[in-house]
């Protein structure tokens, strides 16, 4: 049975790859092409700006999605991703400077083929470059000059789509070859402004995904669990029809499956498949919910629900009390027949019958309901030559489960024929 923090599991990582897909901008060409920017600084104010944002060393990428050109091979199958800037500084105009950026990004392709694995360049998809420029242009204090003389360098065309504006529409003429001429120029400012209007319509969205991200995690947070859940803790664990190591395989259930905990039959958990649908797992196969596993533990929980299979219940019958005990002589009771399934003395003890007597106890109290119960005790009978009776009133059995009795107590005020046998 899976709850709502199953579907949470799916929605938060569908909701990252949504945050992370907000960078990804199209691209138009795969060519390592520069960026350039002209701004009114000297030449040596920006090389000592670049020298102090440490543009020339390079650095490592966590992912190449996002950053590179490349449609024909799977992104994820790119790893240890390094990137490194080609700097080109060009004195322009008295007191300005032409700065053209070209990033080199190189990551191993791991191939399904070994042997066609290795280091690859992928081309830039202008991402870092315009960081980089953006950065420097706010450190220098200066705004980018329009014009970048044509004498010393060439504008680059720009790698990103500008459908949005008029320089979108001057890249799309060209890629469809409508534009004469072997070389496409754009205004610098154009483009820079372009690319921040749709930056910041990204980041807007970042802004969106990220607080759906927050309301999804708040609800996590705060679903309450259900506390009757038992969680399966590794895969091919074995569901039996009963609580027999001998009985019917009915499925093998995987790691993290939760079934409903219905009762505890000794090592067995006793749990709902579907509907009426029932199944027994080895105790130490599955983790139970905090309450649950609290009040199996409690100074009247039975230590017989952590030993292997000493006992088993062979038949369950509802008949008139058949010792002569006051206080359910000629009553109805509920007569449990228990057969022990260890050949080994030292496990079928006096000990080993009370720990087992007290778990059905438990057991009947959990599943009685009383006062509506149409009996008024519970008896145990060890079905083996050294074996015995105990009997206890319902309302005796219903104390001693609830904690408000303690088991000395209770088992001086229990049935015992003979007592010998449990002493």
């Amino acid at each position: 049975m899976k709850t709502q923090t199953s579907r949470l599991r799916v929605l938060i990582p569908f909701a990252l790859s949504l945050f992370l897909g907000a960078w990804i901008p199209a691209t138009i060409c795969g060519q390592a092409v520069p960026y350039a920017r002209t701004l009114p600084k000297s030449k040596d104010e920006v090389e000592a700006a670049l020298k102090e944002m440490q543009a020339y060393a390079g650095q490592k990428l966590p992912i190449v999605d996002g950053f590179v050109a490349v449609e024909d091979q799977p992104l994820s199958r790119y790893e240890r991703a390094f990137y490194q800037f080609s700097i080109d500084l060009v004195p322009d105009a008295p007191g300005a400077t032409t700065i053209r950026v070209t990033a080199k990004i190189t990551a191993w392709y791991a191939d399904r083929d070994p042997s066609k694995s290795g280091y690859q360049v992928l081309p830039s998809n202008g991402r870092l470059e315009l960081d980089l420029l953006d950065r420097l242009s706010d450190k220098l204090g200066g705004k980018s000059l329009v014009s970048v003389s044509r004498s010393t360098l060439q504008a680059p065309r720009p790698k990103l789509d500008l459908s949005a504006g008029s320089a979108g529409s001057v890249v799309a003429s060209a890629r469809s070859g409508s534009v004469p001429g072997a070389a496409v120029s754009v205004s610098g400012g154009d483009e820079v402004a372009a690319l921040r209007m749709k930056r910041e319509a990204e980041e807007r969205r970042m802004q969106q995904v990220n607080a759906e991200l927050q309301s999804l995690q708040e609800i996590q947070h705060n679903q309450a669990h259900p506390e009757n859940l038992v969680v399966v803790k590794q895969s091919g664990t074995p569901v039996f029809a009963k609580p027999a190591l001998g009985s019917p395989v009915l499925f093998t259930a995987a790691g993290d499956d939760e079934f409903e905990f219905l009762d505890v039959d000794g090592a067995w958990i006793h749990v709902q498949i579907s509907g009426a649908s029932r199944g027994y797992i080895r105790r130490s196969s599955v983790e139970l919910p905090e309450p649950l596993a609290a009040r199996l533990k409690s100074p009247n929980a039975t230590s017989s629900d952590e030993k292997q299979d000493v006992f088993r219940v062979a038949r369950e019958e509802t008949g008139t009390f058949p010792g002569n005990w006051e206080s359910l002589r000629g009553k109805p009771v509920k007569i449990y027949t228990v057969q022990a399934i260890s050949a080994n003395a030292k496990e079928t003890s006096a000990t080993s019958k009370l720990e087992f007597a007290a778990s059905l106890f438990s057991k009947f109290s959990r599943a009685s309901t009383a006062p509506a119960n149409s009996v008024e005790g519970v008896v145990i009978i060890f079905d083996s030559a050294d074996g015995g009776i105990i009997g206890s009133t319902v309302s005796g059995a219903q104390q001693f489960a609830s904690g408000s009795l303690s088991r000395e107590a209770f088992w001086k005020q229990c049935y015992m024929d003979p007592p010998d046998a449990f002493h």
